[in-house]
């Protein structure tokens, strides 16, 4: 189809982040893991963005973030010249691209996956649209989770509901490198009333970007442990999730948030994102759960600012423990509540 009959084309979709429990640190060209890892996607915290069309005698890109010029358009345009090659009608179109996040940019929150994750979306609908080559909901899924791998690795694992599994593994039949799958199938109930309190510990700029440390993992000393370490993780992860061993999950997934910061630590060169209130919540959430039984835990992504885990059942006596407990460490005694989703939503 030409320009001039398609320019003007728009699509929105709404795309959620996601937590991961079993980390992807490390990775290969073609932003490939090293490891293999399993996430949910959150409820609450979503990127809304529109992709618009223009003929190619507009601005190559003009992308605006909650209403204003953004730094981030640099990095899209450099997507969608490396898209370009495989989706050939990207060369011609300029794009109009507008995005919001339902949650602060600096809540500890990883917005490039939920970016990521609904730019891909946005992207592999208007290539059925000028294509014409309709896939079934699957496939388009599959290739949304590939596109959006392109940009932000773990976007790949935002594009489904509930849980996400990416890296290849003989645990998971049909696992691959090259996208994200959903993971349902014999999974407890309890697991999808999962609920996760955002603690906002530090809201500034990392001093060290995960893509760089993912680079220092290159020529880490235990890199080769650690991929092995990811691999019976994830193995023993899946296993327990078939039942409601909620402490067990729970001892895997803090060992995992844990193992992360170690190898930022022992790096070369080495970086601490861990904050000493980082380290006095963390010391709080296990003194509770061994005080009240409760199935309570954490995990970290590349920064400062702790997840609570948490069951839905335990919701009261967890918030009022987050407000007695918690808020002198957080920045402003800010947090957010958040809980496992559906996934993205076409707007």
């Amino acid at each position: 189809m030409n320009d001039k009959k398609m320019s003007n084309l728009q699509v929105s979709w709404a795309c959620p982040s996601n937590i991961a429990l079993v980390k992807y640190w490390g990775k290969r060209p073609q932003q490939l893991p090293m490891n293999p890892s399993l996430s949910f996607s959150l409820k609450k915290s979503q990127t809304r963005t529109s992709v618009q069309l223009l003929p190619i005698s507009q601005p190559r890109l003009t992308f605006l973030f909650e209403g204003e010029p953004s730094p981030f358009a640099a990095r899209i345009e450099k997507y969608l010249d490396t898209l370009s090659i495989e989706i050939p009608w990207i060369n011609d179109y300029s794009f109009r691209i507008e995005s919001e996040n339902t949650f602060p940019h600096s809540a500890g929150i990883a917005s490039s996956a939920s970016a990521f994750g609904a730019l891909a979306l946005c992207l592999a609908e208007l290539d059925q649209r000028l294509t014409g080559a309709e896939k079934e909901p699957e496939q388009f899924i599959q290739t949304a989770s590939r596109l959006a791998r392109l940009g932000s690795g773990s976007a790949s694992r935002s594009v489904y509901p509930g849980f996400a599994w990416w890296g290849k593994s003989a645990a998971l039949r049909g696992s691959t490198d090259c996208y994200a799958l959903p993971v349902s199938t014999n999974i407890h109930d309890c697991y999808f009333r999962l609920c996760d309190a955002v603690l906002l510990v530090d809201s500034a700029k990392k001093k060290v970007s995960s893509s760089s440390g993912h680079e220092l993992m290159n020529n880490h000393p235990f890199r080769d442990a650690r991929i092995q370490q990811a691999n019976n993780n994830i193995e023993s992860l899946l296993r327990v999730m078939q039942t409601d061993d909620r402490l067990r999950f729970l001892e895997i997934v803090e060992s995992e948030a844990l193992s992360l910061h170690a190898l930022m630590m022992s790096s070369t060169p080495s970086f601490v994102l861990l904050k000493p209130e980082s380290l006095h919540i963390i010391e709080k959430i296990r003194s509770f759960r061994e005080e009240t039984g409760l199935p309570v835990g954490f995990t970290i992504d590349a920064g400062p600012n702790i997840h609570l885990l948490y069951w839905d059942e335990h919701r009261n006596a967890v918030h009022t423990f987050i407000q007695n407990k918690l808020l002198t460490f957080l920045e402003d005694g800010k947090w957010l509540d958040d809980r496992i989703g559906m996934g993205p939503v076409k707007v």
